[in-house]
């Protein structure tokens, strides 16, 4: 069964491959759809894959995703 909920910065940073500053950053700058509750922090896996294709999508308009060329 999928889980409905990831809960822990600690284990939302291994799923993701991110130490939990990055983590941090991107729920302050990036809008990573992260919410604490009972004094944890907490993401449904839906929202962050939603959330994932977005920055890709906006990697990739700017040119800097995995297929880019450099100049």
């Amino acid at each position: 069964m999928a889980r409905l909920v990831l809960a822990g910065l600690e284990t939302m940073a291994q799923e993701l491959g991110c130490s939990k500053k990055t983590l941090y950053r991107w729920i302050r700058e990036r809008g990573f759809p992260a919410f604490k509750m009972d004094g944890a922090w907490r993401a449904l896996p839906r929202e962050v894959e939603t959330w994932l294709m977005e920055q890709r999508a906006l990697q990739e308009g700017r040119g800097d995703g995995p297929g880019a060329t450099g100049g």
